[in-house]
């Protein structure tokens, strides 16, 4: 996994104010999951950078943040 991921999910989650724990609950994973994630251990499925996506647009991130996540 790239760095630019791990850091890339890393910032979405606490730009939304969440922790590891309501962001892997908000999108249907396990914190370890999350975990996994954010330590370059694994990379999100397809389904699960959807879901991302999906959650950054309903909080309201910025275009800029949603254009990054887009080339995901």
């Amino acid at each position: 996994m790239a760095d630019s991921t791990r850091s890339l999910i890393r910032t979405l989650r606490q730009q939304l104010g969440m922790t590891q724990e309501e962001f892997a609950h908000e999108i249907a994973v396990t914190v370890s999951t999350v975990n996994r994630w954010e330590n370059a251990h694994a990379e999100p499925s397809k389904l699960a950078w959807k879901a991302i996506k999906d959650l950054a647009r309903q909080r309201g991130l910025p275009a800029e943040g949603l254009r990054t996540l887009d080339s995901f």
